[in-house]
């Protein structure tokens, strides 16, 4: 698979988290990478691009990573677009709320660039 290729977009409020996971994202050979600061804005950027991969935080303000993933579930165009969920809480029942949404994948922060690799490369064929 081209890397090259898979056009991702990366969801959360802290610019530096961002900046963190598209240089990891870089050093994997995705370049192609659009920019969320909230779930708002992540669904206004999706109206207007295909993507292959949305790499999303769950707490932000104005609307959460899972308020995202339940709409990109519900939209025609996006039910298998693979979606990873950041979060600080990894409680039983979060993972459950986001397996019930749809989540392809689950990362718990902090984690380490490693982790979000293996993630990646597990979602995108």
């Amino acid at each position: 698979m081209d890397r090259s290729k898979v056009k991702t977009l990366v969801v959360d409020d802290m610019p530096s988290m961002r900046m963190l996971i598209k240089s990891v994202l870089r050093d994997i050979g995705i370049s192609d990478v659009a920019e969320a600061n909230d779930g708002e804005k992540a669904i206004e950027v999706l109206a207007r691009n295909r993507f292959r991969l949305i790499i999303c935080d769950w707490d932000m303000p104005r609307m959460s990573g899972l308020d995202v993933l339940r709409y990109v579930r519900g939209d025609g165009g996006h039910q298998h677009l693979p979606f990873i969920m950041l979060t600080a809480n990894a409680s039983r029942e979060h993972v459950a709320k986001a397996i019930d949404a749809g989540v392809t994948d689950y990362l718990a922060k902090p984690f380490k660039p490693a982790d979000l690799v293996t993630k990646v490369f597990r979602v995108v064929r």
